[in-house]
């Protein structure tokens, strides 16, 4: 009576581990993605660390263009450029096209395109030759660009592009500086200009991360609810399917504790053999996804793997195969050896 004779790992114990793992791998995946998107604010909030700050001329119809020469005394220190939302033909879409100067360097990424080629946001699906605005100005959709600062649905344009579809010779609308001080601050804002810190945009973002990393781990309680129904299932079938062996080990003396362990012991196999199964495949599926996304574009999302939230998904599905394994294990044990003996069934 030293060893377990009746756990045998057949199609019923394969299935049940596989439909287990799969739970644990949405647990993993799950928890992967949280971690990936606060990941992915602290790198967003790292290249904003210097505190950009958007620059425009309002007016009451939207901003006005400006003189690069009106920002002279950071003018070392910014990047200038101009926006304008126009209609994409022949697809039809609106959207905002711009184009940026960068002389000094002060973004920390490179965002150029040639001069009658522009680049798609890779949230915008526009390809090939197409006419840009009411003054159809033609261009070729070349590629896609991915960008920390600007948004995935805009369409990036040369500088000679934009000055033609604008009719400015000279001027910008917009400027990005970076790390302005309050005297600098100041006398923009006295020139009629507008300063917006763009850190705030990040402060927000990852608010709604923290929102999310705290709601993720909600996705316990389904995933939990349907590994210990997989385990109840299981032992309840094997429970009734060896129900005339379990009959004879009761009537050679195990005790009620010792065929309770026994069963136990069978769900916490499964349980055990399916959560290692299921980190192994949420671990690949949250690498893999994120070396396709890094691959297809330079994105700023991460898929981040937390050793402490695999113990904890782990740990979830081991408890949760045991504890649902509990009811029919109990029940079994409160049977007479007579009513056990009395049932021959064939053994799965």
């Amino acid at each position: 009576m030293n060893r377990l004779p009746l756990f045998k790992f057949n199609s019923r114990a394969r299935s049940t581990s596989w439909g287990i793992a799969l739970c644990t791998m949405f647990l993993v995946a799950s928890f992967s993605v949280s971690s990936g998107l606060k990941v992915s604010m602290d790198k967003l909030e790292d290249n904003f660390s210097s505190e950009y700050f958007l620059i425009t001329m309002p007016l009451a119809d939207g901003p006005s263009f400006f003189m690069p020469a009106e920002l002279s005394a950071i003018l070392n220190k910014s990047a200038t450029g101009m926006f304008s939302q126009e209609e994409l033909n022949p697809s039809g879409v609106v959207t905002v096209v711009f184009s940026v100067s960068d002389p000094s360097h002060v973004l920390r990424e490179s965002i150029t395109t040639s001069a009658d080629e522009v680049l798609a946001g890779t949230g915008l699906q526009v390809i090939g030759n197409i006419t840009i605005g009411s003054t159809s100005v033609g261009a070729t959709v070349a590629g896609h660009f991915s960008s920390t600062i600007f948004p995935s649905d805009w369409l990036l344009a040369s500088e000679a592009l934009m000055r033609t579809l604008t009719n400015q010779v000279d001027s910008v609308n917009f400027a990005i500086a970076k790390t302005l001080s309050s005297t600098e601050i100041d006398g923009l804002v006295e020139n009629g200009f507008s300063v917006q810190n763009m850190i705030g945009i990040i402060d927000f973002l990852k608010d709604g991360v923290g929102q999310i990393e705290q709601d993720v781990w909600w996705v316990l309680i389904p995933s939990s609810f349907v590994i210990a129904v997989l385990a109840y299932s299981f032992l309840g079938s094997e429970t009734v399917d060896r129900r005339h062996e379990i009959g004879i080990l009761k009537t050679i003396g195990a005790g009620r504790f010792k065929i309770l362990s026994y069963l136990l012991a069978d769900s916490l196999i499964i349980s055990l053999w399916g959560g290692l199964l299921g980190l192994a495949l949420g671990i690949v599926l949250s690498y893999g996804v994120s070396t396709a996304l890094s691959s297809m574009f330079t994105s700023a999302f991460v898929l981040e793997i937390n050793e402490w939230l695999l113990v904890a998904s782990f740990l979830a599905t081991v408890g949760a195969g045991v504890l649902g394994a509990l009811p029919p294990a109990f029940k079994m044990t409160v049977t007479s050896p007579v009513q056990d003996l009395k049932e021959v069934t064939i053994s799965s």
